[in-house]
């Protein structure tokens, strides 16, 4: 536009009366003093109102980073402060998603500022529509061009996503479980089903017969037998073994082997299951279709579930490894304890038998004294007499000697009794296997510690009319004498302690309470552990009713216990009435 239009404003007025261009003319203070039909209808102002009005409708397609700069960069303040002449593209906008792309053109004429745009958002859009129309084209002829690259690209994508998710399946499985057998079961059962072949197989090595044995098969029909076979030795297997490495046989090299099933017809994937050098088997898979080749992306995915599947077994296998040695480790530890409880309990044994050994001979010694001097001193008074029947002063002193002599007799008496279950508590002369009344040993170890729980004590005895049992004497009395002991200890001043027997089947039942002081719960399920007291530091071994437990499981039978602290605590015996049950 010329000098002479710029500075003639009527003319410019007239010029862009009827025009398809927007014409502004603002005062110094923004406000409109002429604006042409086009602009008024596009922007919908009228003259006087301030340009302000629209001014935020305005932008330049740009990012503004300082906040202070934004009004600066409005495209219609932008050109109100140019003090040149100003031209720029901006867009305007209509409503909330519409625009116009807008051309602006400012001057100054005198004290008046000149805008002039123009829309060229026809033109844009007309060049939009070529060039997309453009770009479809080149978009076909390039979709066509990498049609096929594109397909390989979507078959490794499938394929990767196939491998991701087998290999999660697989790892899942390792992770709950460390059973070898089920492991190669699912990543044999995973890889056949995921790679759609006819027919899967897991030959485990045999290291000592030298020899691939058949331990997992899985088959499309789901009616595979497993039959733990020795698999048969083909040049395509011993190179996979050798090579360490995939083999790939197809139709016409597979035919060297004897074709007994279909399947070996197929082509076929051999693939060794290896890790840090040492062969745990192999894998093989069938392919579906006889035709088919095996693809690139497929013998990896195989591979890379061999290498994880050899890595499970390795580890499975040091995870069986450990769990054996504990195994034998807990043996171990278990026959030292009893080994060490049995050598205490025979060594309690033994100090208890030759403790009542020798008592019972010295006691012996001089009370045959005393029976021979008795029965001479009752043999010589009957004489005496008979000499003397006259002389009552006589007889009544001879009266005093027989009372004395009978008070003698019962006292040995009590003294046989005593050796008499002192022998029979430690069954020196039974300790094999035999036939006893054993109530007769719960009375004879009643006997031995009535001194500790007469006048304090009542002792309630019911027993069941028992046939002879089979067991070890000396063994079942300790058990007696050992919770008798305990019961007794357990009650502080006077109590009860009740023994009862019966049948029970083929069982005899003793059980024995008392009205103790009982066992905490949590006491309760230790009580049967080797050296675990209640007793306290020094005061108790922790072996007595460990040993009892293991004297009763030596007869085949059983001993349990309940109790309530404060109330009282009761033992329940039962041992087989013949020990061949």
């Amino acid at each position: 536009m010329n000098i002479f239009i710029e500075n003639n404003i009527e003319y410019l007025i007239e010029y862009f009366w009827s025009s398809s261009e927007g014409l502004i003319i603002l005062n110094d203070q923004k406000d409109i003093i002429h604006i042409n039909n086009f602009a008024q209808t596009l922007l919908g102002l009228k003259i006087s109102d301030n340009i302000s009005l629209i001014e935020h409708c305005f932008s330049f397609d740009i990012c503004i980073l300082q906040e202070q700069d934004i009004l600066a960069y409005n495209p219609i303040s932008a050109a109100i402060l140019s003090k040149e002449k100003f031209k720029a593209e901006a867009q305007y906008q209509i409503e909330q998603d519409q625009y116009k792309n807008l051309v602006l053109r400012a001057f100054q004429v005198k004290d008046y500022k000149i805008i002039i745009f123009s829309d060229l958002s026809a033109e844009i859009e007309n060049k939009e529509f070529k060039k997309q129309k453009n770009e479809y084209i080149n978009k076909i002829i390039e979709l066509e061009k990498d049609n096929k690259e594109h397909s390989i690209l979507k078959e490794r994508a499938e394929s990767q996503a196939i491998r991701v998710g087998l290999i999660n399946r697989i790892s899942t499985s390792i992770r709950d479980t460390l059973d070898t057998n089920e492991i190669i079961k699912t990543t044999i059962n995973e890889l056949s089903r995921t790679l759609g072949v006819h027919r899967g197989i897991f030959a485990s090595y045999e290291k000592n017969q030298e020899k691939f044995i058949i331990k997992q098969e899985w088959h499309i029909s789901n009616q595979a037998e497993l039959q733990k076979k020795e698999l048969e030795i083909d040049s395509y297997i011993k190179a996979a073994i050798s090579n360490r490495t995939s083999q790939i046989s197809i139709n016409s090299s597979i035919m060297e082997l004897p074709l007994n099933n279909p399947e070996d017809s197929k082509p076929r994937l051999v693939t060794p299951v290896i890790y840090q050098g040492e062969i745990f088997g192999i894998i093989l898979l069938y392919h579906i279709n006889s035709k088919k080749l095996w693809h690139p992306e497929e013998v990896s995915l195989v591979e890379g579930i061999s290498a994880q599947l050899a890595a499970a077994i390795y580890q499975s296998s040091l995870f069986e490894k450990l769990e054996n040695q504990k195994k034998e480790l807990e043996i171990t530890l278990t026959q030292l304890r009893e080994t060490q409880t049995q050598l205490i309990q025979s060594e309690k044994m033994a100090s208890l038998g030759k403790l009542v050994a020798g008592v019972a001979h010295e006691i012996n010694t001089p009370i045959g004294s005393i029976n021979s001097n008795i029965d001479m001193l009752v043999k010589y008074t009957k004489k005496i007499k008979k000499q003397i029947l006259d002389n009552p002063e006589l007889n009544s002193m001879f009266s005093v000697f027989d009372d004395i002599n009978t008070i003698n007799t019962e006292a040995i008496r009590r003294i046989n009794t005593i050796i008499k279950s002192l022998k029979n508590f430690a069954r020196l002369d039974e300790a094999e296997l035999k036939e006893v009344d054993i109530h007769e040993g719960i009375k004879s170890t009643l006997m031995l510690i009535n001194h500790e729980i007469k006048n304090r004590i009542n002792v309630i005895e019911k027993y069941g009319d028992l046939p002879l049992i089979e067991c070890y004497p000396n063994l079942l009395n300790q058990v007696i004498m050992n919770i008798l002991v305990n019961a007794y200890q357990s009650i502080d001043n006077e109590g009860t302690i009740k023994i009862k027997t019966d049948i029970k089947g083929n069982k005899v039942q003793i059980i024995i309470s008392d009205t103790g002081k009982g066992i905490s719960q949590e006491n309760l399920t230790k009580i049967f552990d080797p050296g675990f007291t209640t007793k306290g530091v020094g005061v108790g071994t922790g072996l007595g009713l460990s040993i009892c437990y293991q004297i009763i499981e030596k007869h085949k039978g059983s001993i349990s216990v309940n109790s309530q602290f404060g109330i009282g605590t009761v033992f329940i015996i039962e041992i087989p009435l013949r020990q061949n049950f």
